[in-house]
């Protein structure tokens, strides 16, 4: 499919990312999600090595949920430290801003599985102090891509709390760009569940481990489910290091 524009989601994690990833790869376009074919790491070793953002991925038209897992578990999220970056380097393609109301946004990521729980070790903080934190750093990003981008012709504003019609007007947007996508291939979020793609339930898989070692506190289910994920499809940094730590922890387990 000949690449008329190239198209970056710009907003926040767990705020439709995945839906809309899945709606482009099912209308046909190039799509990279993530970290799973390497855009987001390479990007940002593109641009710490002076190379154009886009090297290695010229035949690629989507770009959403840029961030990836670095080597200590942290994520990095590549579109916002290269925001000022893609914008400047690609004048002419269309950012999608997805994003969820700040109080919608912060219950989605206090209930994510080991989300808060390891932040609050990372950052040394209570849940409380967290997900102010979390709040702060909303706020910020949110006006920085507000005050850069606002009122331009290659901007839109996603918000996922109304998904339907966002993606109606998401739909328009992109056919004034050139690009003719069928609304009917759009399923919601909770609709995916049913997916044939196995990375979608190998990751749900590592989700529920997290759950029972961060939630349930029950280490041999949490190692159980690692492993199972691990066999169907090897994992990368994070949860690689989190079954070693799980493993070694096993060792002097007790209740906590």
């Amino acid at each position: 499919m000949e690449i008329k524009k190239r198209v970056y989601l710009v907003g926040f994690d767990l705020s439709g990312g995945l839906g809309l990833h899945r709606y482009f790869v099912d209308n046909g376009y190039s799509s990279t999600f993530g970290d799973e074919d390497g855009f987001s790491s390479r990007t940002l070793k593109n641009y710490q090595n002076n190379l154009p953002l886009i090297t290695g991925f010229e035949s690629c038209q989507f770009f959403t949920q840029i961030q990836h897992e670095g080597k200590n578990g942290d994520f990095i999220y590549t579109h916002e430290i290269l925001l000022d970056s893609l914008i400047e380097e690609q004048p002419n393609a269309l950012f999608i801003f997805n994003y969820l109301p700040v109080e919608e946004w912060l219950e989605q990521r206090a209930s994510c599985y080991g989300y808060l729980p390891k932040a609050t070790k990372a950052l040394d903080l209570s849940e409380a102090q967290v997900l102010e934190h979390w709040r702060d750093y909303y706020l910020a990003y949110y006006e920085k891509v507000v005050s850069r981008l606002e009122g331009a012709e290659n901007y839109f504003a996603y918000n996922h709390s109304n998904e339907n019609e966002s993606v109606r007007e998401l739909t328009r947007f992109l056919s004034r760009h050139g690009m003719t996508l069928n609304l009917a291939a759009y399923e919601p979020i909770s609709e995916i569940r049913g997916s044939t793609d196995q990375r979608f339930h190998v990751q749900n898989i590592r989700e529920a481990a997290l759950y029972f070692r961060y939630h349930r506190f029950d280490i041999d289910t949490a190692i159980n489910l690692l492993q199972e994920a691990e066999k169907h499809q090897p994992c990368r940094y994070y949860f690689k290091d989190e079954l070693k730590k799980w493993k070694l922890e096993k060792k002097t387990w007790k209740s906590e």
